[in-house]
């Protein structure tokens, strides 16, 4: 480039990137005029930022669309035009003639909310020394005022209007809030403000990178019924006639339904709709069972009663998990849609028994759903901690203690979960003409599938291998036939999912646990959903399994029971 240019071949221009509008509607080009810039690609300065950036141990960007994005910006950002000579800004401390530039004069101001409730006060955004906490005057906030309480190792300023203390409650206060933990704000402002803001904490902070921003947090544009918003459309929303329509906590309620990603947010005004009558008829149950006398309150928990608290506990620990890497959707997901879920499995299996439901697992059930909604339906939240006697306020009570989740007991409350479903579809199915139905179940494995388990076992070393799956081709390559190598592949497949959710247990050789003491247990309630006069359970590993034909039999595998009709 540098030799056509020499050489009288070529010259330098500069163009947008992409077609720019004004907010007039008019073209922008690109003006050749004095300017200052930032040479935000001073390489020792963008090297620091980029691997701040790329470390996971001190920088969150929460998703990893996101974090390439920076990484982009970074490798892009060179030069940047840092003021301009109209509007609104910050004179250029060596050159009044100029003002900062809107991006570049708001990069390190999060420092500022540390200390401006002692600085500034509130109503008073022209500073008036009368309206000052500390009693401050602007004028008085020099350079050797700021090194002081922002960094390290600067004395107390020797000429200074400033109280002592005032200094010293200001430099504790930054160090109390500093480093920003959380920025949230939009995904247009990567390229520029949110970059930017690394950049220059980097600068300031050059001797203390722990204070440089810790995480971003990026949101895309709102659709609304995944459409852009529109007037002429109809879905054009204003945040107050929102609230308005369908409450606070339905709209909160909507939001956190609309998605976390990067990408484009959809709220759907059906959701909010739907989100105000299962509040209100939450409540309505919530309370009317706390106040049912008739609730078991001894000792004896049945299989339901622990299956219900066991999924409390991996709900909460899941939610809290979500919440805390901003992921609401899936923590309003596991936080109410699955506590609901399995509330609504433990009330119909209770009902269905005919057996109460016992209070220490429904009052577990909900508080934990009513801190755990909290976040993003304070109002119900609240009215309903009050209607259930809790001193205090929800917001204020302790985040829900789980205990550990028992994967055992996970796996034998999917397998009735399942087992039910599987019947549901057989009973839908089933010939005119039957009048028995018995339950089948078996313990223990084909010979090829206790062979894949072993392959399996064998190649796990605290999850598998990244080539397990070639692996496992190779291994079924030297099977008799293709119909048994297209079974273990399924198998394996399949197995390995449940290794994934439930750990290497799935890989036992035989269950965990007793398939017909659950289903035993569970009869009634399986009759009642089948809408079944009488069943009973066949172990076909037992003598009683004698009679159940071969092709009745070898729909039967270990974790799931199959309906014989006769």
């Amino acid at each position: 480039k540098e030799e056509m240019i020499a050489a009288g071949q070529a010259h330098l221009y500069f163009e947008p990137e992409s077609r720019v509008m004004s907010r007039t509607n008019d073209e922008c080009v690109v003006a050749a005029t004095d300017q200052w810039y930032l040479a935000y690609g001073e390489e020792s300065w963008s090297e620091a930022v980029k691997k701040h950036v790329l470390d996971d141990e001190k920088f969150n960007a929460y998703d990893p669309i996101a974090q390439g994005k920076y990484e982009y910006t970074i490798g892009w950002l060179k030069e940047w035009a840092c003021t301009r000579q109209f509007g609104l800004g910050t004179y250029l401390p060596w050159d009044t003639q100029w003002v900062i530039e809107s991006l570049s004069d708001s990069t390190i101001y999060m420092a500022y909310y540390t200390i401006a409730h002692v600085l500034q006060g509130e109503n008073n955004l022209n500073g008036d020394l009368s309206l000052s906490p500390g009693k401050v005057d602007p004028a008085d906030l020099t350079d050797d005022v700021f090194n002081f309480i922002f960094r390290k190792g600067f004395s107390l300023p020797e000429e200074t209007k400033i109280d002592v203390d005032v200094l010293e409650k200001c430099k504790k206060e930054f160090r109390y809030w500093y480093p920003m933990d959380l920025r949230v704000s939009a995904k247009d402002l990567i390229p520029n403000h949110l970059t930017m803001a690394l950049y220059n904490h980097a600068a300031i902070w050059d001797d203390e990178p722990e204070l440089w921003p810790k995480g971003y947090y990026t949101n895309g544009h709102v659709l609304v019924d995944a459409e852009k918003m529109s007037k002429s459309k109809g879905n054009f929303l204003m945040m107050n006639d929102t609230v308005n329509k369908f409450t606070a906590d339905a709209t909160r309620f909507a939001c956190a339904d609309a998605g976390d990603s990067i990408e484009d947010a959809n709220f759907s005004r059906d959701t909010a709709d739907t989100a105000i009558v299962s509040l209100v008829n939450e409540e309505t149950w919530i309370l009317e069972s706390l106040s049912d006398k008739g609730m078991r309150k001894d000792e004896n928990l049945n299989f339901m009663d622990m299956v219900i608290m066991n999924e409390t506990n991996r709900l909460i620990k899941n939610t809290t998990k979500s919440f805390s890497s901003m992921q609401f959707r899936d923590g309003l997901q596991q936080g109410w849609f699955e506590m609901l879920h399995a509330r609504n499995d433990y009330r119909s299996w209770c009902q269905d028994s005919n057996i109460p439901m016992h209070e220490k697992a429904i009052k577990k059930w909900c508080e934990a759903l009513c801190i755990m909604i909290c976040p993003i339906c304070p109002h119900w939240a609240e009215k309903l901690w009050k209607g259930m006697g809790k001193d205090g306020y929800a917001v204020k009570a302790p985040w829900p203690v789980a205990d550990d989740e028992d994967k055992i007991l996970t796996r034998q409350a999917k397998f009735l979960r399942d087992s039910l479903k599987f019947f549901r579809a057989q009973a839908g199915k089933a010939k005119k003409g039957w009048n028995q139905v018995s339950v089948l179940v078996i313990d223990s494995y084909p010979d090829w599938k206790v062979n894949t388990l072993k392959f399996m076992q064998e190649q796990y070393d605290d999850g598998f291998p990244a080539d397990f799956m070639k692996k496992l081709k190779s291994w079924t390559s030297g099977l008799p036939d293709k119909k048994l190598i297209k079974f273990t592949m399924q198998f394996a497949s399949f197995t390995k999912k449940e290794v994934e959710d439930v750990g290497p247990t799935a890989m036992d050789l035989s269950l965990p646990f007793d398939q017909k003491s659950i289903i035993d247990e569970s009869a009634n309630y399986i009759k009642s959903q089948l809408n079944l006069e009488q069943i009973d359970v066949i172990k076909l590993d037992d003598a009683g399994g004698a009679d159940v034909p071969d092709r009745i039999r070898d729909n039967v595998v270990p974790g799931k029971a199959y309906l014989w009709f006769r």
